[in-house]
């Protein structure tokens, strides 16, 4: 298949939005509430800790879906998910130029290389969805639905939940009734001293 279309995955993506989000912030709470993540040396071992979190909540998130709806294509070292048998997204760590980041397998290169048909599936859009972390690694920088074609990233837009917190609108004061002030003119010390004169 050609690259994915932006226009036909937007709307299917966008229909798992709020769930596909939910899996990555649990993924994000499991690595901060993990009492050994300041042990790990190399942010390869955060990066496969975190992905196998992000597995874990996204299979657990879409077990009972349909097989129409979303179906797991699980893999000896990778899980995929199929939206509505039109879209298939995979989960990875963002690399510098914004797409996941992989060693070059065959298996990468079916599923990176828009020419190249990928596990006998209809023509389908292949997507990733790539977070980059913060500097500190305690959350994300960026989670967005990523094009590409082999290295290059072709388009992305960022992946957001829906707000779930209802706006109430505060309630203004009302306005104060300007008036303005009243002035007594001071009287000079001459003025004084002549209306002290004065006879009654």
């Amino acid at each position: 298949m050609a690259i994915a279309i932006q226009a036909e995955v937007e709307p299917v993506i966008g229909i798992f939005a709020d769930r596909l989000r939910k899996v990555l912030d649990r993924a994000m709470q499991d690595w901060l509430a993990n009492p050994d993540r300041a042990k790990y040396r190399y942010g390869r071992t955060r990066a496969n800790i975190i992905f196998e979190y992000i597995i874990r909540h996204a299979l657990a998130e879409f077990d009972g879906d349909g097989t129409d709806t979303v179906r797991a294509l699980v893999e000896a070292q990778s899980v995929k998910f199929l939206f509505h048998n039109s879209v298939v997204a995979r989960f990875k760590k963002g690399n510098a130029k914004g797409v996941g980041s992989n060693i070059e397998t065959q298996a990468f290169l079916d599923y990176v290389d828009p020419q190249s048909s990928f596990g006998g599936l209809p023509e389908i859009h292949r997507v990733e969805i790539v977070y980059q972390l913060n500097f500190l690694a305690t959350d994300y920088a960026e989670v967005a639905v990523v094009a590409r074609n082999r290295s290059a990233r072709v388009w992305a837009y960022p992946l957001t939940a829906k707000p779930t917190a209802e706006i109430i609108p505060i309630p203004t004061r009302p306005a104060p009734v300007l008036t303005p002030p009243v002035v007594t003119p001071k009287v000079s010390p001459e003025e004084q001293a002549s209306h002290d004169r004065e006879p009654e």
